[in-house]
């Protein structure tokens, strides 16, 4: 059951998220992507929280579900996004000439 949350929030962390649009590369046709929003910032650090929190119970149950190897690049991956997210919004925080 662990694992179906995991991968739902996986999901919906992906469809918030994209590293390319935080980089600026990509511009939404008239909007902004996700992670230039204060609420789209917040969203996508909810869902790194959720992601953990899964990540965490599905260790206490013995991984019985998935592999630990999974679990593990899946954590990561999270924790990559919230440093990304750090240095989006020091970017975004800089004065422009």
């Amino acid at each position: 059951m662990y694992i179906e949350n995991l991968l739902a929030e996986v999901r919906i962390l992906a469809d918030r998220f994209s590293p390319i649009a935080a980089r600026g590369k990509i511009c939404g046709e008239g909007e902004a992507p996700d992670c230039e929003s204060d609420r789209g910032l917040l969203n996508i650090a909810l869902s790194c929280g959720r992601i953990s929190d899964i990540c965490t119970k599905i260790a206490t149950a013995g991984y019985w579900e998935c592999e630990r190897e999974m679990v593990t690049q899946i954590g990561a991956q999270s924790r990559n996004i919230l440093y990304s997210l750090n240095e989006l919004r020091r970017a975004l925080e800089m004065p422009r000439p």
